[in-house]
């Protein structure tokens, strides 16, 4: 059994991973048999005695070092990605295996100290969005792979929301899946960003070396990217509904085989990114 701590309850994202967990489905079964949401330490004792009411959590802790020996795996889901290197350290320095919620840091130099603490205590460190394991995403991808292949691709754009003067950390909080549905479809090459911000608005070009991608980061409650070549334009929804299942799904695969599904490294790229995008909105365009 893999006991799992659940370390943040100010969002639904505390809820939705432990009621996977610890909730059986309209059968009496569980998803995952072998995984319980043991303990959880909330913003406060409220909210995360709230969560461990509806999720059926044993345990609700005060102070992290009550999860210490207890867990086997711990899931930091605050909000402010500022707050999410000082909880992982710990665990990370007794070799316990820590996912992290976007955005892993705000801060890339953090984000490198979490990764080089994990590879010397070959633990796994995981997280980021959960939308890159979206279907359209990878749907998308696939598509994306066959047109740069026949030599025919152009351009591209999608649409999610991104907050520039959210208190969880500006453009960091919601930026992160835009930033790792970016890199998932139209990989991790990555140049420039140059930002425009109109009547509140963000949009944002990302230069690769033989193209662009705009992304409209626009509060709007359905998301579309589209692919232009010079034979044709795909074009697709993206739904996120599965995607804490599918995040979910991915953590539960790494802990079974005792090893990350990828590359620790790869949680750098979407902070810088998002660093990139923090610089350009204030000076018009930035490298990474």
């Amino acid at each position: 059994m893999f006991r799992i701590g659940i370390i943040g309850s100010d969002n639904s994202h505390a809820s939705a991973f432990s009621r996977l967990a610890n909730l059986p489905d309209e059968k009496g079964g569980f998803l995952f048999p072998d995984v319980k949401v043991t303990h959880i330490l909330g913003d406060t004792p409220l909210s995360a005695t709230c969560v461990a009411k509806t999720c059926r959590i044993p345990h609700v802790a005060e102070r992290l070092e009550e999860l210490y020996g207890q867990v086997d795996a711990v899931m930091i889901v605050y909000r402010h990605g500022g707050t999410h290197c000082q909880s992982a350290l710990p665990f990370l320095e007794r070799g316990i295996p820590v996912w992290i919620d976007k955005p892993v840091t705000i801060d890339p130099e953090e984000c490198r100290k979490l990764i080089r603490l994990a590879e010397s205590k070959k633990t796994i460190l995981a997280g980021g969005s959960t939308c890159k394991y979206c279907p359209d995403v990878l749907r998308l991808k696939s598509e994306f792979l066959r047109l740069q292949d026949s030599n025919t691709f152009i351009s591209g754009a999608f649409n999610f929301p991104g907050e520039i003067h959210s208190p969880y950390g500006g453009i960091y909080f919601y930026g992160g899946h835009g930033a790792e549905i970016l890199t998932t479809i139209f990989g991790t090459e990555v140049r420039s960003i140059k930002a425009d911000v109109h009547c509140g608005n963000l949009i944002a070009i990302v230069k690769y070396d033989t193209f662009t991608v705009t992304i409209n980061f626009s509060e709007v409650p359905s998301f579309y990217a589209a692919l232009y070549a010079s034979s044709e334009v795909v074009w697709s929804g993206i739904d996120i509904s599965g995607i804490y299942l599918q995040g979910f799904t991915k953590f539960i695969e790494a802990l079974r085989c005792n090893s990350p599904v990828e590359p620790p490294e790869s949680l750098l790229l979407p902070v810088r990114i998002l660093n990139a995008l923090e610089r350009a909105i204030q000076d018009g365009e930035a490298k990474l």
